[in-house]
């Protein structure tokens, strides 16, 4: 019994101790951390160069700003123009379409009437030549 006692306090002491390096560890990274950090910011504060960069920065992003609003206002006005001008487009394009089909319509009818004038007399000496032939051959085979 008194060895599980010991053992289970080997255990406790070994845990209580890694966990005591451990924050230890991760207190000396974040005061490291923070003095890189305070060091930096005071750099910013004291160095001209960046302050005017900064100054720079933040100019720039003002008139990025006041651009942006001015083109989506300007967007804004345009839009209905856009919108009449495809519908427009939509409409002129519906017309287009309606006139292509009828174009086509008569294309096809006029194609189908030449075909059938060429094609009836083809017809016609075909079938005419199919009787001929017909009457030669029982003509010859009656003699």
């Amino acid at each position: 019994m008194e060895t599980r006692i010991v053992i289970f306090l080997a255990f406790v002491s070994v845990t209580l101790i890694t966990n005591t390096v451990l924050i230890w560890f991760a207190y000396k990274a974040f005061a490291n951390f923070t003095v890189k950090v305070t060091e930096t910011v005071s750099q910013f504060q004291t160095s001209r160069e960046t302050r005017e960069w900064i100054a720079a920065m933040q100019s720039a992003s003002e008139q990025a700003v006041a651009l942006t609003e001015e083109t989506k206002i300007k967007m804004a006005e345009i839009e209905p123009v856009l919108d009449r001008t495809r519908e427009q487009y939509r409409e002129a394009l519906a017309t287009v379409d309606s006139k292509l089909e009828t174009v086509a319509n008569e294309i096809t009818t006029h194609a189908e009437k030449m075909r059938d004038v060429v094609a009836r007399p083809a017809f016609s000496i075909v079938t005419f030549v199919a009787g001929l032939s017909r009457f030669i051959e029982t003509t010859e085979s009656d003699e």
